[in-house]
């Protein structure tokens, strides 16, 4: 698959959202009729999202494949099948997303700002878009899973979770879904201040500083996976205890990372030429 540049961002060449002359506007101007606005901000999730749809869809459209073609050559080599194979797709859709976020902030940031949107509101919309990106993806992946245990039960098959975090296959649906969902955001905006690092500081420093910028990633990770023990919270099991400590974990990492990416865009330089 070939990730793409969205060429639908507001001011960019060839793009709907680029300015474009119109006898409409001005003959409502004439006319003295009220001309309707869009949100600068509206605007922009929405085409961003638009492309980010049609990546998620073409993701799916050949990962779909793969995960029916490798639980076919499972049961022919082992004689069955036992193991959630369609969770076997979380890292790619941790790190395809992800590399999505990085091209949507090195290729659209300038173009965005030269085009009339400023700095915040592109952070802003590549933050609202990163997030539902993330969501949008655990929602598909944990409806695979769902489907799959349902064949899976049908064949007497069972549905065994291999690389557990927070959710295992005895996991209510909501568990798998929070799992998939603190992992997918966290993955998103990771690359979006992967991007905006690289604009900002250059390559050289930048690839030096993916420990730190791709770090959020790793430490979600970590702590759905069960290393940091239940929250000392009376009354609560220890599920109950991971599941609320992995939350709170991540809802600060996702936070620390919004605000990190929202604070470089708006020092992000614009080169302009005369």
């Amino acid at each position: 698959m070939i990730a793409t540049v969205p060429t639908d961002v507001p001011g960019m060449p060839g793009s709907s959202g680029a300015p474009r002359a119109s006898g409409t506007r001005g003959t409502a101007a004439a006319s003295g009729a009220p001309v309707a606005r869009r949100s600068p901000l509206v605007s922009t999730v929405r085409r961003l999202g638009a492309h980010q749809l049609r990546m998620l869809g073409w993701f799916w459209l050949i990962a779909l494949p793969c995960l029916v073609l490798a639980t076919v050559v499972l049961d022919r080599v082992t004689g069955g099948v036992d193991v959630a194979v369609s969770l076997y797709a979380r890292q790619a859709a941790i790190w395809f997303p992800f590399s999505q976020a990085i091209i949507v902030v090195v290729g659209t940031v300038r173009v965005a700002v030269a085009s009339g949107r400023t700095r915040r509101t592109f952070a802003r919309a590549t933050l609202v878009v990163g997030t539902l990106t993330g969501l949008a993806y655990a929602v598909v992946l944990t409806a695979v899973v769902l489907a799959e245990r349902v064949v899976h039960g049908a064949l007497g098959w069972e549905s065994r979770i291999t690389d557990v975090q927070l959710a295992t296959e005895a996991s209510p649906t909501w568990v798998l879904l929070l799992d998939l969902a603190i992992t997918f955001v966290t993955a998103n905006l990771a690359g979006l201040l992967v991007g905006v690092v690289y604009l900002r500081v250059g390559s050289g420093w930048a690839t030096l500083a993916l420990p730190l910028t791709v770090g959020p990633i790793i430490v979600v990770q970590y702590v759905s996976g069960g290393w940091v023990g239940p929250l000392p919270i009376g009354g609560v099991s220890s599920t109950a205890g991971q599941v609320t400590a992995a939350a709170v974990a991540a809802t600060v990492v996702i936070a620390l990372t919004a605000a990190a990416y929202a604070a470089l865009v708006r020092t992000v330089p614009i080169r302009t030429t005369s």
